[in-house]
């Protein structure tokens, strides 16, 4: 993994870069236009479903709220899709689009995102599954302790390694879509990047989060202090309504631990009305637009050393070296179970006259081959042997997977 590029280590002017987005008004209204409307359908749909149930009919209120949900998370994705296509604009080239065709661009687009964040999550999800098999192995009488021993220091590194790797490739996985890329050159660029960038971009997530949280920061505290002073209104205006409660919920209840919390949030939206709350979204949507900048400049700046020529080939490679893996893992589990009958069968070597898996492999493609002029041969077990080592591939492999070697 390359650190540096003969440059300074990291670009500390990106993070002060980044504020042009509170210049980009484009994408600004349309973010926040965004965050109004998805909302209001999720409240709205909860609403509805809550009435619904009130009336004895909890069976379409639950409908009405998966629906809401639903359409919720898709006109935000589309809406933060398209705000990202015009921040990305104007970070590559300093341009802007018009609104409608960045709508566009996220109606066709956002469910990138989607499936990018479900593929990241089959990984943990895996790896949960593998630990739990694990240490339901470990309950074993005598063993156990021995497996648990080794388990748990290994399996929290395992996991520290993973969310480090996970964390560090989905930051780059909103710049891929926003840049136009498909689900195939998201998967291999992001997998590219951190393979080579994985310091730089941890160095960038860091210094970039640090900025993000000091303005969220910003943004709690006002939002605390407009709380305290819509309190102290209440208290000399309508000392009555803030006793009672207004919306049901007194504020005894709340200091009490009761449900008053959620009366008293009513009673300050009933207070100061939808304005203000457009205000405390818009202060949202500075924070979104800034770190959306700030990982589109990022993005462009460690891809610009880098190739992305025949990304088709690259995903076939990735691919099957993953189908290798599961093979390898697969033969594993079939020798523990079968012993070496079982081993001596798959590895596709000649155990009996003490032949290793590589020399059988060129034994068998001298046989069976008959030309020595092809880069590699199948078997009728749908393999490839390399020429220059011998070892078994899969048969979609580009590349030998043991010394490299291009297969044809």
């Amino acid at each position: 993994m390359d650190v540096a590029r003969g440059e300074s280590f990291f670009k500390f002017g990106i993070l002060v870069k980044s504020f042009e987005a509170f210049q980009r008004i484009k994408a600004i209204i349309l973010l926040l236009a965004t965050f109004i409307i998805s909302f209001a359908i999720l409240i709205g749909s909860i609403a509805i479903a809550t009435d619904m149930a009130y009336r004895g009919h909890s069976a379409i209120g639950k409908f009405v709220s998966i629906i809401g949900v639903i359409l919720y998370l898709i006109i935000y994705l589309i809406g933060y899709t398209a705000t990202g296509k015009v921040l990305m604009e104007h970070a590559r080239n300093k341009a802007s689009i018009p609104v409608m065709d960045a709508i566009i661009f996220g109606i066709f687009s956002f469910y990138r995102i989607l499936i990018s964040e479900i593929i990241l999550a089959i990984v943990p999800l895996v790896v949960v599954i593998i630990s739990l098999i694990y240490f339901f192995i470990a309950k074993i009488p005598g063993l156990g302790k021995l497996l648990d021993f080794i388990g748990i220091p290994g399996f929290t590194i395992i996991f520290a390694i993973m969310f480090f790797a996970i964390l560090l490739i989905n930051f780059m996985i909103n710049p891929l879509v926003f840049d136009g890329n498909n689900l195939k050159e998201i998967i291999v660029k992001a997998y590219k990047i951190y393979k080579k960038h994985s310091t730089l971009l941890f160095g960038y997530f860091i210094f970039l989060m640090q900025v993000f949280v000091v303005l969220a920061l910003i943004f709690i505290l006002l939002t605390v202090c407009s709380f305290a002073l819509t309190a102290s209104i209440l208290a000399v205006t309508r000392p009555t309504y803030l006793l009672s409660g207004g919306y049901g919920g007194s504020m005894l209840g709340m200091l009490n631990g009761g449900g008053g919390i959620m009366s008293s949030l009513s009673m300050f939206g009933g207070f100061v009305g939808f304005g203000v709350g457009i205000i405390y979204m818009l202060l949202m949507v500075l924070l979104f637009v800034y770190l959306m900048l700030g990982q589109n400049y990022i993005y462009l700046d460690v891809i610009s050393d880098m190739n992305f020529d025949d990304v088709d080939a690259q995903f076939n490679d990735v691919t099957s070296k993953l189908k290798s893996n599961i093979e390898k893992y697969k033969e594993k589990a079939a020798s523990m179970k079968g012993g070496t009958t079982t081993s001596q069968t798959t590895s596709g070597g000649d155990f009996t006259n003490n032949v290793p898996p590589q020399q059988a492999g060129l034994e068998r493609q001298t046989n069976h081959g008959g030309s020595t002029g092809s880069s590699d041969a199948k078997t009728d077990a749908g393999v490839k042997f390399c020429t220059a080592c011998g070892a078994q591939n899969p048969s979609d492999a580009l590349f030998c997977e043991n010394c490299g070697n291009k297969l044809s």
